[in-house]
């Protein structure tokens, strides 16, 4: 991060801003910069929450059904491999940028705008290769934007706000997280498009939901192109490969990363098949409907502890707000994984959601604090994968455990099997959090 000169612009510098009126924005109040730093991630969670609870499953089920569990992971585990090299790319190379709009700036942008062809293809794709190769394009280019996107946040905001700013944050990501499982269990039921056929109401809301998607994604980066911005200084632009060499110095966040990875690799596979649990283990009869209910209770309740959680870690310490909520979270799932009906997974839920809530903000604020405020871009970036990857590769592996032991012990044995799994995978990474060390608080208001 630059000195005083990324937080206090004068009037004067503004006159010679490469955007010219937008220098004036530089002026923002905090509640303005955070606004403009959260609101990009409603519709990033708002598609990723749709396509990764229902959309991809319809995909397979349209595509490869009886094998789904395997369609979904060839699926997923191919778009693994387009995540992991943008983010490794465009994460280090906005650290260095030194182009007139800034060095988050031009990434963000570019990245969106090139993703809009994959939205469209996704919804029209005529074959199971062409739904493949859209959501290949679409995590290529959207990761690009998000490291950039989430080292603009260090970028403009003092460390003694980074828990609030984080609560900002994850506000509008569960607004996302709503707005997405509304969407995708409202389009994808045939009682909504007024029509019996299943099928043909999964394909009008799939397409519906990526015209939304892309319509937002446009709006939200315009609204957080004027956020203050500035090119890399010169000093920073060091070969590139030593950026990722640079990372061993700081062995509590790769700690932090570890745990972060196995935790969300538990959780996120639980969601890829909640689906399937409810309608071939639950015997729900509209596991849509069912999905959508449950997704909306654990984000409602995520609402409040996310707000507590982001005051207290700018108080208290961060790591013991993960360690208490990430409990907390599992002790709910654990209860999901063994319902027999659906109502007993209510409550649990609730649990889920409050400590889901408290883990993501508390998480977040950790790793800011943990990371050199100069490389936000590389450090996110890593940071983004922990996030990524583990939706990407536990269902990769998770479906055909899934598929194999529902053959030997009936249709959804498997889906349950999956879901203690990722139980005793979200407790690992809890205790992996025991060997991160904090950084003790500070009173230093310098931004």
């Amino acid at each position: 991060m630059e000195q005083g000169a990324n937080h206090r612009v004068g009037v004067a510098d503004s006159c010679h801003h490469p955007l010219g009126t937008l220098a004036v924005v530089e002026g923002l109040t905090e509640r303005g910069k955070f606004l403009r730093l959260s609101v990009w991630w409603l519709p990033f969670n708002a598609l990723w929450t749709a396509l990764l609870t229902q959309g991809l499953q319809v995909q397979a089920e349209h595509w490869a059904s009886p094998a789904k569990g395997s369609a979904l992971s060839l699926l997923m585990g191919l778009c693994a491999l387009s995540s992991l090299f943008s983010q490794f790319l465009s994460g280090p190379l906005s650290d260095r940028c030194r182009h007139p709009l800034g060095r988050r700036r031009p990434f963000v942008l570019m990245g969106v705008l090139l993703a809009l062809p994959a939205f469209w293809l996704f919804a029209f794709a005529p074959s199971f290769s062409f739904v493949v190769l859209s959501l290949v394009a679409l995590q290529w280019w959207l990761n690009w934007s998000v490291a950039p996107m989430r080292a603009w946040l260090p970028d403009v905001v003092p460390p003694q706000k980074h828990g609030i700013a984080s609560a900002h944050v994850g506000f509008w990501s569960l607004g996302g997280q709503i707005v997405g499982m509304l969407s995708i269990g409202l389009l994808l039921s045939p009682s909504f498009w007024g029509t019996s056929s299943r099928l043909q109401a999964e394909v009008l809301g799939l397409r519906w939901l990526m015209a939304g998607s892309a319509i937002g994604f446009l709006l939200a980066t315009l609204f957080a192109l004027p956020l203050p911005d500035r090119p890399a200084p010169s000093e920073v632009a060091h070969p590139f490969l030593a950026d990722w060499r640079s990372v061993r110095q700081h062995p509590d966040f790769l700690w932090l990363l570890a745990s972060r990875f196995v935790i969300n690799l538990g959780f996120y596979t639980a969601v890829a098949f909640l689906r399937w649990f409810l309608a071939d283990t639950l015997q729900v009869a509209d596991p849509a409907h069912g999905t959508m209910v449950l997704g909306l209770l654990v984000t409602v309740a995520s609402v409040p502890s996310l707000w507590l959680a982001g005051r207290w870690a700018d108080r208290f310490s961060k790591r013991t707000l993960c360690l208490l909520s990430a409990v907390l979270c599992g002790i709910g799932a654990i209860g999901i994984a063994f319902a027999s009906h659906f109502a007993q997974t209510f409550l649990p839920a609730l649990l889920v959601g409050i400590g889901t809530g408290a883990f993501g903000v508390a998480n977040w604020a950790l790793a800011v604090s943990l990371m050199p405020p100069s490389e936000g871009g590389k450090f996110f970036a890593l940071w983004q994968l922990a996030f990524t990857l583990p939706q990407v590769f536990g269902p990769s592996l998770a479906g055909v455990i899934g598929d194999a032991v529902n053959r030997f012990y009936g249709a959804g044995f498997g889906w349950r099997i999956i879901l203690i799994g990722c139980v005793a995978l979200m407790m690992l990474g809890t205790l992996l959090l025991l060997r991160v060390r904090e950084r003790p608080l500070t009173n230093d208001a310098s931004p």
